[in-house]
């Protein structure tokens, strides 16, 4: 959704000599993994230098195509980001976003939240609660993620359900 044709946040770097810069493969491309963008000289350093880690750990011929679909999806697909970019400024009007489609509702208490969470899947809403350790103590949060498979009329049920669930 960000950067210059959908390239990510570290787009303006890209081309800087001695910057490297990792894309990840995840929740934007809906793949796995992850793509290290560095100068030819770095990656020939690496290449000959860190063989057992980039073999040990180099994605499958399926997850490789995924990803460079996926890459092909965003470029000639603007449309897309464009319309998600409306999505996730609406639900700023109604959930306390943050300019993502990544969207943090922090409740706080660790039962609390896992409580709203559950109530929400029941409803049919797919939002997962996160807790420590994989965030600080006191802070845990439903993770709202917004895709193009939902609409303002979705969010805004959302929104609805959150407010009501959490007070």
């Amino acid at each position: 959704m960000f950067g210059d044709k959908g390239r990510g946040l570290a787009d303006a770097l890209d081309g800087r000599e001695y910057v490297v810069t990792l894309r990840t493969c995840g929740k934007a491309l809906g793949c796995e993994g992850a793509l290290v963008c560095l100068p030819r000289v770095l990656s020939d350093t690496l290449v000959n230098k860190a063989r057992g880690f980039i073999f040990s750990t180099a994605p499958s011929p399926l997850s490789a195509a995924a990803v460079r679909a996926s890459l092909q999806l965003i470029r000639t697909q603007p449309e897309r980001r464009e319309r998600l970019a409306r999505l996730v400024a609406f639900a700023g009007t109604r959930l306390p976003g943050q300019g993502s489609q990544i969207i943090p509702v922090i409740l706080g208490e660790d039962a609390r939240t896992m409580t709203v969470a559950a109530a929400l899947q029941e409803r049919g809403f797919d939002v997962r609660g996160i807790r420590p350790p994989t965030v600080p103590a006191g802070t845990a949060r439903l993770r709202v993620s917004l895709t193009l498979n939902v609409d303002e009329s979705m969010v805004a049920a959302l929104a609805d359900a959150i407010a009501e669930l959490s007070a």
